[in-house]
């Protein structure tokens, strides 16, 4: 997979390949052919139960919660909310909503009401999936929106009224005479309605369309050498939910758990389940590393060690793949807008990038003027994928902010391509610090910090100085178990390695944990705030 580029318009390419299935098709009428071909063939394993469904069963239980859906009244265009983890029945009753044209909206189980109310205002969901341990927080928070959905509970209802999982997948008689109906443009259709990151501020709803979702995220071929990534995110992150289309689509097993992430669940369930592919965000990499069962764990049979989301330095990258010993790391890229977008997972890997483009993408670089920038240059990232983005659910000015009317995505990172088409990236144009006319990036100098063998996570935010109106780089860190390092220290060793503008002149704040999403980013927003609360002092 490499990367061309035309000179004359400035555009970079990923390889052209049209994908093995009809994008016209509707999602759930494709995901059910495809689950017939192989019927015996394990779809699922629960790694905390031990249960294991088959292509056949998946198939069977999606039609019976297309059939009790619609009983209960859903129909097409119908909002269906998924408050959930990772349990038995909850891809059967998300290709269930698929099958009658119902988008699902995925959120974050562990949101607060507040949270939770932000995104149900926007989508206003019918019906919303929640779990056992977070059902009364998804009643506060429709609630709270002024919005009465039924509710189905994750695995067993109390309220009267309230449906459990199992009574959506229960059994209709008529399974065999199911044959769904033909929704519509593909393009058109919103199959997924998912949530932006929110590391910056509060999330938007992105649309994802039926046509998008088929024309991505099918393999060409070697479809017997790939196996979809084991993570711990829900279905609110891409990296969760991607995988319920990926399993189905190229003939691979999804291993599911409903933990939260933690090391010593990580290396149990690697070891019990060999698992070949797995996937963790930088952050979460740091703590496999700082943790003491580390030495003893097996990672033996990981091939693949993918990671994304975040910056994966080559500092990271290089001290996980020292416990690998049969396997390799690799890095994704991409966003939630437009999806996959760059990998060196399956080519030679440059140091520091995220390789090259994915099959159909198109990529440009603008300036602060809006100017294409060339080879070596950096600017902001524009990608253009054959199908058009659906754009933010009930927000067409952000949409347009960020969606031209020829397709073009802005994706808000700074990066640039080198001379063999090798894309690095640079930080988030929003996250760029500006200091006395110039323009920092916080990762550079993250990645420089967390050289500190003392140091297991490291946040640079910019902080507004009243005085000199500049923003002053500051350092919010997270130190190694048992591991002591003083202010001083950090900014000395920044100061011998980086120029003198990038200095740590808002200073070093130390904390025990770092605010991250529940897929392990940094959450900037708030580690700002933090930061903010701190008294600093001016600095020249």
């Amino acid at each position: 997979m490499f990367t061309s580029y035309d000179p004359s318009g400035k555009i970079w390419s990923g390889p052209r390949q049209p994908g093995p299935f009809n994008p016209q098709a509707n999602l759930g009428q494709l995901i059910l052919n495809v689950l017939e071909r192989n019927p015996t063939m394990v779809a699922q394993v629960c790694v905390e139960s031990g249960v294991e469904l088959t292509c056949q069963e998946v198939r069977l239980r999606s039609i019976r919660a297309a059939q009790n859906l619609t009983k209960l009244g859903c129909k097409q265009g119908d909002m269906i909310g998924f408050a959930v983890r990772n349990r038995e029945n909850v891809a059967p009753l998300v290709y269930g909503c698929f099958l009658i044209g119902a988008p699902v909206n995925c959120v974050d189980p562990d949101y607060t009401t507040a949270d939770m109310a932000h995104m149900f205002r926007i989508s206003k969901p019918v019906l919303v999936v929640a779990d056992e341990d977070n059902v009364e927080t998804v009643k506060a928070s429709c609630q709270a929106v002024g919005i009465s959905p039924k509710f189905v509970v994750m695995d067993r209802a109390f309220d009267k009224g309230d449906l459990s999982g199992w009574d959506v997948v229960k059994e209709t008689g008529n399974e065999q005479c199911y044959f769904p109906l033909y929704l519509g443009d593909s393009e058109k259709l919103i199959a997924a309605v998912v949530c932006s990151s929110g590391t910056t501020g509060m999330p938007k709803g992105i649309c994802l369309s039926h046509a998008n979702i088929i024309h991505q995220y099918a393999m060409i071929c070697n479809i017997h050498l790939f196996n979809t990534a084991f993570s711990f995110s829900s279905l609110y992150w891409v990296s969760g939910f991607i995988p319920l289309i990926q399993g189905p689509f190229n003939n691979a097993t999804r291993y599911i758990s409903a933990r939260p992430f933690s090391p010593e669940a990580f290396f149990e369930i690697v070891k019990k389940y060999a698992l070949t592919h797995v996937f963790c965000p930088p952050a979460q990499v740091a703590m496999l590393l700082q943790s003491p069962l580390l030495g003893k764990a097996d990672l033996s049979s990981i091939e693949v060690f993918y990671s994304g989301g975040g910056i994966f330095t080559p500092g990271l990258r290089k001290s996980i793949e020292k416990w690998l010993p049969s396997g390799r790391t690799g890095v994704g890229y991409g966003t939630s807008e437009i999806g996959f977008i760059a990998t060196d997972a399956f080519g030679p890997i440059r140091e520091g990038s995220v390789g090259h483009l994915a099959p159909n993408i198109e990529a440009k670089a603008l300036d602060d003027d809006g100017k294409q920038v060339g080879v070596n240059e950096r600017g902001v990232l524009w990608h253009r994928y054959p199908i058009k983005p659906m754009g933010y659910l009930y927000n067409q000015a952000a949409t347009d902010e960020i969606l031209t009317d020829d397709g073009w995505v802005c994706s808000g990172d700074v990066g640039y391509f080198d001379e063999d088409g090798y894309l690095f990236l640079v930080d988030r144009k929003k996250e760029i610090i500006k200091y006395k006319g110039y323009q920092i990036s916080p990762s550079e100098i993250e990645a420089t910090i967390e050289e500190l063998p003392e140091v297991s996570l490291a946040c640079v935010v910019g902080l507004f100085d009243s005085v000199l109106h500049v923003d002053l780089p500051t350092a919010v860190v997270q130190l190694r178990r048992e591991r002591k390092l003083s202010e001083g220290r950090v900014i000395d060793h920044v100061a011998k390695k980086l120029a003198d503008f990038k200095h740590l002149r808002g200073g070093v704040f130390f904390v025990e944990d770092m605010p991250l999403t529940k897929s392990g980013k940094l959450q900037r927003y708030e580690i700002r705030k933090y930061a903010e609360r701190r008294p600093t002092s001016t600095a020249n």
